[in-house]
């Protein structure tokens, strides 16, 4: 995958969490999806450059990236590459889902390149990130 510039932070609010998927070992995946997302969009090639930004490999199988998922106060967040904006999502339903991310050894994260949350494999970016509870200093000017 060549190098992607992030979409722009008014792209955001259009992108939807699912966070009902779990795998086989019941760790839960938080999956990144936009409905108008198809091939060959747009839409798609930014889903792209979010899934590059952070590392992520084709098909389910969820390899480490390096990169992180932060947990700062109940607000989840990722760095998706743009330098002043950050990618929010919804708190966690299930209370113990940090302990579940550490017992796992990293939070399962997923692009999808389709309108759902779960497309074949070839359609689906993914990978497990790291959990931290601290944001870098750069993040200040960001939420």
């Amino acid at each position: 995958m060549s190098r992607l510039a992030p979409p722009d932070p008014g792209f955001l609010p259009e992108i939807r969490v699912d966070t009902d998927f779990t795998t086989r070992s019941h760790q839960p995946v938080v999956t990144l999806f936009h409905p108008l997302c198809h091939a060959g969009s747009g839409v798609e090639t930014a889903m792209r450059a979010i899934a590059f930004h952070l590392r992520l490999d084709t098909g389910y199988g969820f390899p480490r990236t390096g990169e992180y998922v932060y947990d700062i106060q109940n607000h989840w967040a990722l760095d998706y590459g743009h330098p002043r904006k950050v990618l929010q999502f919804p708190a966690w339903r299930n209370v113990l889902w940090c302990a579940v991310v550490r017992g796992h050894g990293g939070a399962l994260v997923a692009v999808s390149l389709e309108h759902e949350p779960r497309p074949e494999s070839a359609r689906i970016l993914t990978g497990r990130l790291a959990l931290r509870r601290q944001a870098p200093r750069a993040w200040e000017r960001a939420w």
